[in-house]
């Protein structure tokens, strides 16, 4: 399920995703890229760990780009709260450079030390979905209130690419906001952590991702390929599991998401 942050945040938070009343869960799950950070209360007794470091059960963790996939071991009930950012929005936030979250996964206290324990015990001990949602507003619209306006070029950037499913180019891009590649380029890395080309990438793959959940059976995978901006099949397969590690056949015939960039494998 998917909430609409308070109007004051969208232009730093996207949504929040509840995944909540879930089977007991266990073995890996993968996360693949989508262009945005997220930070998730984990409000349940699943336990997890990434890259081998086990992470607290009833614990706050945030993640910054992912370049490819993170693999997640999970044990447990799942009942998480997502706090899913604009792509920018963690790292305008918190005022820290957006490369040094690059495909990191890691405790929220590292960044927000105490504050982020209180909030995520508060969520625990609230039942209602709605005063959650308004638990997390408020913390985050206290957060907010600390940090200036996010670069006005990196918002249009990121708004017209999504608004054109990546679809776009680089060059376009570049005459559409009156800037120069070298510029664009620091900016993205700085706000976003990876660079404009990749985004743009990542933001087409997740387009023929839920086109792919969309699918009817006898619609043929070439025409997602070429709908997404693909040169051919063979190109919109390979791109697809350099990113998902799994093809599009399988993501299509195989793969039950939690949601779109998360899954049991």
């Amino acid at each position: 399920m998917q909430i609409k942050p308070h109007p004051a945040l969208a232009h730093l938070v996207r949504h929040y995703l509840v995944l909540d009343g879930l089977q007991p869960v266990g073995g890996v799950h993968r996360l693949f890229a989508d262009g945005n950070t997220g930070m998730v209360f984990n409000l349940g007794n699943a336990a997890l760990s990434t890259v081998g470091n086990g992470l607290a059960v009833n614990s706050c963790w945030l993640y910054g780009q992912v370049k490819t996939f993170h693999d997640i071991s999970l044990t447990g009930n799942i009942n998480w709260i997502v706090v899913v950012f604009q792509p920018y929005g963690a790292s305008h936030l918190w005022g820290v450079p957006a490369t040094e979250w690059v495909n990191c996964f890691f405790p929220a206290a590292e960044v927000l030390r105490s504050r982020v324990q209180d909030v995520c015990q508060a969520l625990i001990k609230t039942a209602q979905l709605s005063e959650r949602v308004q638990r997390l507003d408020n913390f985050l619209l206290r957060e907010m209130n600390k940090c200036k306006t996010p670069d006005p070029i990196i918002v249009q950037a990121v708004n017209y690419i999504v608004q054109y499913q990546g679809l776009v180019s680089v060059e376009l891009l570049l005459q559409t906001l009156f800037v120069s590649e070298r510029t664009l380029e620091r900016k993205f890395r700085q706000a976003i952590g990876i660079s404009p080309k990749r985004f743009i990438d990542i933001v087409r793959l997740n387009i023929s991702a839920k086109r792919l959940q969309q699918m009817k059976e006898k619609r043929r995978l070439t025409g997602i390929a070429y709908d997404s901006g693909y040169f051919d099949q063979a190109h919109f397969t390979k791109e697809f599991k350099k990113t998902t590690g799994v093809t599009p056949q399988q993501y299509h015939e195989q793969v039950h998401p939690l949601a779109l960039n998360f899954f049991r494998i």
